[in-house]
């Protein structure tokens, strides 16, 4: 069962969601957190609120993805259609954590193989290949913060990562310190080597005030032809998505009210 939340859902009851850095709206009009938690993990969370917290802070797609665990997917399938009527997107996914590297895999619709604490080169290229099967997508999450944060000994490169099959390299997270939340190192990998390894902006939300960044900085943005799990699968695996960013964090306007 997930721990009790000590938020409410009306702690973002009748919040104008907050404006984000402008954009094209005509080219994109889903706006993306691949990346964030509940307490069916470690998040503070319930589901709902999560969904709440995400519209108050501009998106309108998420997965939630919580550690080594798809406990949660039952209660999102309860909601999903009732959000996506009011515009809001959400899919199930899962965060795979070792303390080698940590990914997310999307639009996988299930998960009980045992996640290894030190996986093998093997091990990882093995998963990769599992969540493949499933039609679904690899992300790396946070380089910087298993890197220099969490101090992961043997983390993949980022060559290693593309050669695996690696889909996507989270290129900023917003619960990392402030001088790791964006991975220049990692946007200008995937620059070079671009429709081969894309981008994603993850929230890494696990509470909606105590990102370490000190707020959200990055967005992500698609275009979709249907508003559909199936459609954002299908425009993700293009590796063509549009990064938005800002050094200024945006905070949370349902908890931080004037």
């Amino acid at each position: 069962m997930p721990l009790s939340s000590v938020y409410s859902d009306d702690d973002w009851k009748n919040v104008k969601p907050l404006k984000i850095p402008k954009y094209d709206m005509n080219a994109y009009n889903l706006i993306y957190d691949h990346h964030s938690h509940t307490n069916y993990s470690d998040g503070k969370l319930t589901i709902k609120q999560n969904v709440e917290w995400h519209i108050a802070m501009g998106y309108n797609a998420l997965t939630i993805s919580d550690h080594n665990n798809m406990r949660h997917l039952e209660k999102i399938n309860k909601i999903k259609e009732d959000y996506i009527k009011k515009g809001i997107l959400i899919t199930s996914g899962i965060e795979w954590t070792t303390n080698r590297l940590h990914l997310n895999f999307l639009g996988v619709s299930k998960w009980n193989t045992r996640v290894p604490y030190r996986p093998k080169d093997e091990k990882i290229i093995e998963t990769i290949n599992k969540v493949h099967d499933q039609g679904g997508i690899v992300v790396c999450n946070h380089i910087p913060w298993s890197l220099y944060e969490a101090k992961y000994k043997n983390h993949p490169t980022r060559e290693t990562l593309l050669e695996w099959g690696v889909d996507y390299i989270e290129i900023v997270n917003d619960d990392s310190l402030p001088e790791n939340v964006f991975d220049q190192e990692s946007y200008d990998f995937c620059t070079k080597h671009n429709r081969e390894i894309g981008m994603l902006t993850g929230t890494d939300m696990h509470s909606p005030v105590k990102l370490l960044s000190g707020g959200v900085h990055g967005w992500t943005l698609l275009k979709l032809k249907e508003f559909t799990e199936e459609a954002l699968l299908e425009e993700l695996k293009k590796k063509q998505t549009k990064i938005l960013y800002s050094e200024k964090p945006y905070l949370d306007p349902g908890l931080h009210r004037s």
